[in-house]
């Protein structure tokens, strides 16, 4: 009975989405907790943004861009100014921050399989001068 339960006709399976294949989960060979979600091939950059004189901005918000140019992860700052992105393993991306106050940010950065930990400080905004309008 189990099996007829996932029977399609044809036609419709045709055009239902296939599922992806995973990779079945492995425990880390030294035995020790692994910060890596093997089942997605994920690790995580993570860190503090603060202002020049070290003050958290807590109204930043951070996208983790793939080199194809596809949004990965995107969040905003806690109050003391600390992020947490998800990452996948092994590769460069483009990590970039904004806020209402200070000038945007950006940085190409490599994730490999262990946590990242960026910080970053971001500078005030400069007004805009009569040469340069806004």
């Amino acid at each position: 009975m189990e099996a007829s339960a996932r029977w399609l006709p044809g036609w419709l399976d045709r055009r239902l989405p296939q599922p992806a294949l995973v990779a079945p989960v492995t425990a880390p060979p030294t035995g020790e907790p692994s910060t890596e979600d093997a089942s997605t091939g994920t690790t995580v950059v993570h860190g503090f943004v603060r202002t020049e004189e070290g003050m958290p901005v807590a109204d930043a918000v951070l996208t983790l861009v793939a080199p194809a140019g596809t949004r990965l992860d995107r969040v905003a700052t806690l109050a003391d100014g600390s992020y947490i992105l998800s990452a996948p393993i092994g590769g460069s991306y483009l990590l970039a921050a904004t806020s209402r106050a200070y000038e945007p940010w950006s940085r190409h950065i490599t994730v490999g399989r262990d946590p990242l930990v960026h910080d970053l400080t971001l500078s005030p905004q400069e007004a805009a001068s009569p040469s340069h309008p806004a």
